[in-house]
């Protein structure tokens, strides 16, 4: 499984990390005086809030150069830039600083914190390595643009990014320029475009009038890619190593930074 709907398994595991971590607070923290302090689930979560934020900042000053001709696009956050050491760092020191006279919240909070990144850390490696036995390119029939049949399995030797997409789609659309940017640069990997659902004179059409030049583009008229791979949200953009095995997952538009983020990570 590579989400559970539109929301892909590593923001699952943190989803739960977190609310387990809210929960340990909740249940840890003594009897709210008079006048009440703040919750301990609620510093737990300010703590998360603070260290995405300078994790996100730090990943975007590191990269500047690959958000300097779409500024906007720092701003799309679930692009998966962030630094893990920055969001780690900031939310602990945050932590420590607000909790420095709420004596009866620093062992709550911050124990609490400690178990939901334990369980993040845990889980993450976990579905990392559950992904890569399990989910690999699978024996999926597609045609290329000549109406000619091949196996996507054909596809192992190299780091494969397969992008599953349709021209109805705002943020397919929008990504495309950034991915065939990619492609360019990236020779020693291979780029498999696999539209889903459509006819090829549908998909011609699209390349042409939005002046396309992309090198790998495939037909998966019944969707069979999206089924064999559990995926249920376009655009997704799966990143296979040489083996085939799936190594990183992104359901939505990627930004430059965010691509290429995940491109140097790709063996």
């Amino acid at each position: 499984m590579a989400s559970v709907g539109p929301v892909p398994m590593p923001v699952v595991v943190i989803l739960i990390s977190l609310l387990l971590a809210m929960g340990i607070a909740r249940l840890w923290t003594p009897r709210q005086p008079v006048p009440p302090q703040p919750s301990g689930a609620g510093r737990v979560l300010d703590m998360l809030l603070v260290g995405l934020l300078c994790g996100r900042v730090s990943f975007v000053i590191a990269n500047l150069d690959l958000y300097r001709d779409a500024p906007w696009s720092v701003l799309q956050i679930a692009d998966g830039g962030y630094h893990v050491v920055a969001v780690l760092v900031a939310a602990l020191g945050w932590g420590l600083w607000v909790l420095r006279r709420q004596a009866s919240l620093r062992v709550p909070v911050l124990g609490s914190a400690l178990a939901g990144a334990l369980l993040w850390s845990v889980g993450s490696y976990g579905l990392a390595t559950w992904q890569a036995s399990t989910l690999a390119l699978p024996a999926v029939q597609v045609l290329d643009m000549q109406g000619r049949p091949l196996d996507l399995e054909q596809f192992r030797g190299r780091p494969l990014v397969l992008n599953l997409w349709a021209s109805w789609c705002g943020p397919c659309r929008r990504e495309m320029p950034v991915l065939a940017k990619a492609q360019q640069a990236h020779p020693e990997v291979r780029f498999v475009f696999l539209n889903q659902g459509e006819h090829l004179d549908e998909v011609q059409q699209f390349l042409r009038a939005e002046r396309l030049e992309l090198q790998g583009v495939l037909l998966d008229e019944p969707g069979a890619a999206s089924t064999a791979l559990g995926v249920r949200a376009y655009p997704s953009t799966l990143f296979f190593n040489a083996q085939g095995r799936l190594q990183d997952l992104h359901l939505g538009e990627l930004t430059q930074a965010g691509l290429e983020h995940k491109l140097r990570r790709l063996r």
